[in-house]
């Protein structure tokens, strides 16, 4: 998923830079809650406190599918960019992306 967003940070121009930038900030917050996550567990499981592994998994699997959908988002705003201005577009949101 890192590698598709630097693609799309590639691919915005730069007066909207900050649209990528701010994903990459929420991707990298997720990976950082990830790890205090896994920590946390670890350390419950020296103690004693076995995880459930259902729910782990259905945590990653959370985590995942929120990441999925960011880049989703920003691949739909990235292409509405790149065409602003063609009326034969259909734009993917409605309310447009400027301003």
């Amino acid at each position: 998923m890192n590698k598709t967003l630097e693609e799309l940070q590639s691919r915005v121009k730069k007066e909207h830079q900050d649209i990528a930038k701010f994903a990459q900030h929420i991707f990298e917050e997720l990976d950082h809650k990830v790890e205090e996550h896994r920590l946390l567990t670890a350390s419950n499981a020296l103690a004693g406190i076995n995880p459930d592994g259902k729910t782990e998994k259905l945590y990653l699997d959370f985590v995942n599918e929120t990441k999925r959908t960011i880049i989703d988002v920003l691949v739909k705003t990235t292409q509405d960019f790149e065409h602003q201005g063609d009326k034969y577009w259909d734009k993917n949101f409605k309310d447009g992306v400027d301003q």
